[in-house]
């Protein structure tokens, strides 16, 4: 097994100065999750956007045994790293700690290394010389094996089946453990493809193929830098002068690109990034060089302010100036006499149209037409000499926007006004700024303090109530709903009934919009940005932030054109494109301790601090980029910036999922996702809340179960008194019928008769006496009573009782006498009727002001008594008087199998 030692790195983050100050970076690759690492003498860095963790020698925060990382190169979520004095070590990016590889080398000085089918191969010094020796490791069998000795390396690089040595004397190929060079001219730069690699000279581009295809094209350029394109198999070149070449892998001919130029001079690496970036590094630092689509077109006339219109006309882009009048931009139309006739104030152009190969401009002095065949301007008398804003065509009706003197609607076949909005209709400000006429009943009108919606059936105007106090500049119709821009409350969605339905982005200044292939392009301050009309996500349009745009665009051939203070950019549309980049939790704290990315997170309680720094992993400069995480799929929540704090969450299990966007505003299709646990109390952990749904079930049944003896016992007791009622309404019901029948036989004078009911009445009343229990005192003394039950049960079942009564009993009160003989009576005869007795013995003693009652039994059968479930008439009846008098119930068993029935009675309640 291959063995490693094990460094653990303390978790705490350190932000490093910016990368463009590094001068020694020799290699710059990026990873599987989207990070930039920068190899040096500064040790080893990551780059996520934000902030930079070196790690090294020299960093207390990221420490490592060594500083200077001359080479390294990825393996899944591990950096190979080629140290000057400290060897090979691998390298976790996920969780910061380092492993050194036993290498048996003679020096520790390591200089190139690369992963080849399993194997690592390094380049070390030479013990010998300054050249540098090549090695084989293999990581399965901790083998090491020497290619070559003696060999002056530059630079190891590998394409899809072979490895190639650059030298100072040309380039080898590795075969069957052997170098053979295939190159014989020293190079200038090496890269290498898919399946291929490409090698420059002075003079030449060699593409060596894996297949033997041996390709070359000539050149003159000083070039010291060559690297892959990211997803595709082209590759750029950087020379001296700091050009940038772009060829192709298959060809090798020069293709288009629209990288700038190099600062650079001498090139120690070069690196195509997924976003499309160039990073180089020289020893002026680190570059970046971002492709633009964009091309600026400098414009600039002898006025004060360079504040210029566009249009289209005769399918040409021309130029509206703002103080010199009609002018060319990229195809000559007008000469030194097409403004020969504009008045002074109408050179100054706010507005140009476009109407049936008719070219209307608006002006600070009325309104103009310009005939090309004369190639003259003149004024149209239609609005005289007012300052015209803007012009606007719908149908065959013109709409000429006024500074101060409201709406025109012109008829452009009749060349007559048909109508005139102003204050005096109902328009609350007559400097109208933007209108867009939906139908003949609804024409949005844009003024300086607010929104009209005019009918021109019935030549009403509603002002609708919005939020924005600043100008509204432009109203353009998308999905079904009307978009308003101002000039700092950023932009309004309406319905076409006037409702609010949204406001974007308030706060930023936004001026003229246009609709290209259902999405809105506006004019920021500064900068361009798209709009969904769907989703209102905002995106800027890359490298358009360091313009000032004046007014409104248009598009021709996939072109767009903006027209800015110095000039007019032209935007390729079909170069536009998005970029998701990975999401990340580049570190995650807790509580303090810091770590690497991010894994499950298990904390104790809610007062734990979780803090997780992210980064959008497009490192193109533009628009700050903003994040959002909802929890649990619940509604997403905005951040103020890179760094999500959470605290006080409750026990349980949290999924979390954060959103972030590019440079240039657009919410990436990629996710960070991570999971939280909050412990539960103890008393409400797992565990114990599955021993409760236990404890509840058993608790539950138990309950039941008692709940139905109970039901039975009480149904029993139901059952004795309902009989012992029956039995005697039984006799009360006959008596009173014989009683009834003698005084009817005394009323007919048949005297015998009823003397013989009367005497039968009396008869059945005896014998129901007679055949009654001794359960009561009947008006009795314990001391007689107590024998007279004696001789009842010896009588009855031949059990004998013996007693013994202090007499201090028939002190106390009757009704608790009666009681008391009530409990004898009843616990002597449960015990005879469920029990095997042959012996009773009672006792009633007066001991400490409290009564003693003690009945012992040669036989088990008191234990009935103490169940509270399965009970009958006489426990119940024992129970409810104990309960009257506050006394206590006890029954033991003994040794001999009998029993004992204990009760003590507080007498100080009782007299």
């Amino acid at each position: 097994m291959l063995s490693f030692s094990l460094i653990n790195l303390p978790l705490y983050a350190s932000i490093n100065a910016p990368i463009n100050s590094l001068s020694t970076v020799s290699k710059i690759l990026q990873d599987d999750s989207g990070f930039i690492w920068l190899s040096g003498q500064q040790g080893i860095t990551r780059v996520d956007g934000n902030e930079n963790i070196t790690f090294s020698l020299s960093n207390l925060d990221w420490p490592l045994p060594f500083s200077w990382v001359h080479d390294f190169d990825v393996i899944d979520n591990t950096l190979l790293l080629a140290t000057e004095l400290a060897g090979l070590w691998l390298f976790n990016t996920h969780n910061g700690q380092a492993k050194k590889i036993p290498v048996n080398t003679s020096t520790q000085s390591f200089y190139n290394v690369l992963v080849f089918e399993g194997s690592f191969y390094i380049s070390a010094s030479s013990a010998s010389s300054t050249k540098k020796d090549l090695y084989r490791f293999n990581p399965l069998t901790n083998k090491t094996t020497v290619i070559h000795r003696d060999i002056k390396i530059s630079k190891l690089v590998v394409s899809k089946n072979n490895l190639y040595v650059e030298t100072d004397g040309g380039l080898y190929q590795l075969f069957n453990e052997k170098l053979i060079k295939v190159i014989s001219q020293p190079l200038t730069a090496l890269t290498a493809l898919s399946d291929a690699i490409v090698a420059i000279t002075d003079d030449k581009l060699i593409k060596l193929s894996d297949n033997g295809d041996f390709n070359t094209v000539s050149h003159n350029e000083n070039i010291s830098g060559v690297t892959k394109e990211h997803g595709t198999n082209n590759f750029f070149t950087v020379n001296s002068q700091g050009n940038v070449t772009k060829y192709s892998g298959n060809s090798l001919n020069s293709l288009p690109h629209n990288f700038g130029k190099s600062n650079a001079i001498h090139i120690l690496d070069a690196y195509h990034d997924a976003a499309g970036q160039l990073w180089l590094s020289s020893s002026k630092g680190i570059e970046r060089l971002n492709e633009t689509f964009i091309k600026n077109h400098e414009v600039f006339f002898d006025i004060p302010i360079n504040a210029n219109e566009i249009a289209l006309f005769n399918n040409e882009v021309i130029i509206g100036s703002y103080g010199v009048g009609l002018q060319n931009f990229l195809t000559p139309l007008f000469n030194a006499q097409t403004n020969a006739n504009f008045s002074k104030l109408g050179l100054t152009i706010s507005n140009l149209l476009e109407v049936n190969k008719v070219l209307f401009i608006a002006t600070f002095d009325g309104l103009w037409r310009y005939n090309k065949l004369t190639n003259e301007v003149s004024r149209l008398n239609i609005v005289g000499k007012k300052l015209v804003l803007n012009l606007q065509k719908h149908g065959d009706l013109l709409y000429i926007l006024t500074d101060n003197f409201g709406l025109y609607i012109y008829d452009l076949l009749s060349e007559t006004i048909v109508n005139h909005i102003s204050t005096e209709d109902g328009l609350n400000n007559n400097e109208v700024i933007g209108v867009l006429p939906i139908s003949a009943d609804a024409t949005w009108i844009a003024n300086s303090t607010a929104i009209s919606i005019y009918n021109q059936l019935t030549n009403d105007i509603v002002t609708l109530q919005t939020p924005n106090k600043s100008k509204v500049i432009s109203l353009l119709l998308a999905d079904n709903k009307v978009f308003a821009s101002t000039l700092g409350d950023g932009m309004m969605v309406f319905n076409k009934r006037g409702d609010l339905l949204k406001q974007i982005n308030k706060g930023h200044r936004f001026s003229k919009m246009i609709l290209i292939n259902n999405e809105i392009w506006v004019v920021g301050k500064p900068g361009l940005y798209r709009v969904s009309p769907q989703n209102y996500e905002v995106t800027m349009v890359g490298d358009t932030q360091q313009y000032n745009f004046v007014s409104g665009m248009l598009v021709k051939d996939n072109t767009l054109y903006a027209p800015h203070y110095s000039g007019v950019l032209a935007i390729n549309l079909k170069e536009i494109r998005n970029f998701n980049p990975n999401v990340v939790i580049s570190k995650t704290t807790v509580s303090g301790s810091s770590y690497l990315l991010n894994k499950k997170i298990n904390i104790a309680s809610g007062n734990d601090v979780i803090t997780l720094n992210l980064a959008s992993l497009d490192f193109r400069p533009g628009l700050a980029k903003k994040y959002r995480y909802r929890i649990n799929n619940t509604a997403w929540q905005q951040m103020n910036n890179n760094q999500l704090t959470l605290t006080g969450l409750a026990s349980g299990y949290y999924n979390l999922e954060i959103k972030a966007t590019n440079s240039l505003g657009q919410w990436s299709g990629n996710s960070a996702f991570t999971e939280i646990e909050v412990a539960y109390p103890w008393y409400w952990t797992i565990q114990m809340r599955i021993f409760y749904i236990i404890a509840s079930i058993l608790l539950f049944s138990l309950a039941a179960w008692l709940l139905y003896l109970r039901s039975r016992s009480i149904k029993k007791i139901h059952y004795l008194l309902q009989d012992d009622m029956r039995n005697y309404g039984k006799l009360i019901k006959v008596t009173q019928r014989n009683l009834q029948l003698a005084e009817n036989s005394f009323n007919n004078n048949e005297y015998e008769q009823g003397r013989a009911l009367i005497a039968l009445s009396i008869t059945s009343l005896q014998n129901s006496v007679n055949s009654q229990q001794p359960d009561n005192l009947n008006g009795q003394e314990l001391h007689t009573v107590v024998p007279f039950f004696a001789d009842y049960v010896l009588t009855k079942f031949q059990i004998k009782m013996t007693f013994s009564i202090d007499e201090t009993v028939e002190e106390l009160n009757y009704k608790f006498k009666s009681d008391l003989y009530k409990i004898i009576y009843e616990a002597i005869m449960f015990a005879v009727l469920k029990g095997n007795a042959n012996t009773f013995n009672l006792k009633l003693k007066v001991v400490k002001q409290k009564l003693w009652l003690t009945i012992v039994s040669d036989n088990d059968a008191f234990k009935q008594l103490d169940s509270k479930v399965d009970f009958d008439l006489s426990s119940y009846t024992i129970r409810q008087i104990a309960t009257k008098n506050n006394a206590y119930l006890n029954i033991f068993s003994d040794e001999n199998n009998g029993c004992q029935l204990i009760m003590s009675f507080p007498l100080m309640t009782l007299n």
